[in-house]
């Protein structure tokens, strides 16, 4: 069945007790299963997710476009990142993978909550995306299961993910370990401001009742400028940095030069590769 080739569940991965450092949040994990049938109600509690899909989509089709042309090396009109591998963590339903699958890339989606990664798989069944496939993971156990150079990825997708973690800089460090030398970083999240404690918690959540309360933890919010630093220690270099702005009384997304809520980050891994034949040369 297309089903069974779509999803691999991880049972066997004791997620919430093994030893190794984590991203894993309970809390984040028990509240997005709990609304794991609405990810693909376009009117639903996730419609801001699929209208993003406006701006997120041509963002990273572009930045890899642009800075990775050898890793669409068979594009075509139609299929404009056919030979791309792209790994979308926390993918939720898979409202992005699937999204990306369908302009050709071949597209692993991981995410900790079986109840998601159950809908992903469903609607990627249902759209006969055979180059779409999800798996019940964390980014640091897919990490460490997958420590060769031939399963790291010409693109890392993590939108609308980092402000639900544990361990952020930890979180972009694991991400970058998978990606190929040259490969393209994607972050959507939320800054850590009065405007969008505003906006995103009391606005979105309270007033207006776009997303359901609870949904985020300003808290956990993260700045530019922090999100920067992790990237840089990560070996990463910085392409592009963008403001979004969302209007919530007709769904709709538009860039923006102010990243005081919303913002987009494009970096790109260290085209070096340091052996341990290198190391020992230097010794």
């Amino acid at each position: 069945m297309l089903l069974k080739h779509c999803v691999t569940s991880v049972r066997d991965l004791s997620i919430r007790n093994y030893s190794i450092k984590s991203t894993l949040s309970e809390n984040e994990i028990q509240k997005f299963s709990k609304m794991a049938n609405e990810w693909w109600d376009v009117n639903g509690p996730f419609n801001g997710l699929h209208s993003l899909n406006k701006l997120r989509v041509p963002f990273i089709r572009n930045g890899i476009c642009s800075h990775q042309k050898s890793a669409v090396v068979n594009n075509s009109p139609t299929s404009p990142l056919a030979g791309c591998s792209i790994l979308d963590v926390g993918c939720g339903g898979g409202i992005l993978s699937t999204s990306l699958g369908r302009l050709g890339a071949s597209v692993t989606g991981i995410d900790p909550s079986e109840e998601n990664i159950t809908a992903a798989s469903l609607h990627a069944n249902k759209m006969r995306l055979q180059n779409v496939t999800f798996e019940v993971n964390t980014i640091e156990h897919f990490q460490a299961l997958n420590t060769s150079l031939s399963t790291t990825f010409d693109a890392v997708v993590a939108s609308e993910v980092i402000e639900h973690v544990e361990n952020p800089k930890f979180f972009i460090q694991t991400c970058t370990e998978l990606l190929k030398p040259g490969g393209s970083l994607f972050i959507t999240t939320l800054n850590r401001t009065p405007a969008s404690l505003a906006l995103a918690i009391c606005g979105a959540e309270y007033i207006l009742n776009v997303v359901p309360r609870g949904t985020h933890d300003w808290n956990k919010f993260i700045t530019p400028g922090e999100l920067i630093d992790y990237i840089n220690s990560s070996g990463c270099q910085l392409r592009q940095l963008c403001g979004m702005a969302y209007n919530p009384f007709i769904n709709k997304w538009k860039w923006s030069g102010i990243t005081s809520v919303n913002y987009a980050v494009h970096a790109t891994k260290s085209s070096q590769v340091v052996t341990d034949d290198f190391i020992q040369n230097l010794n």
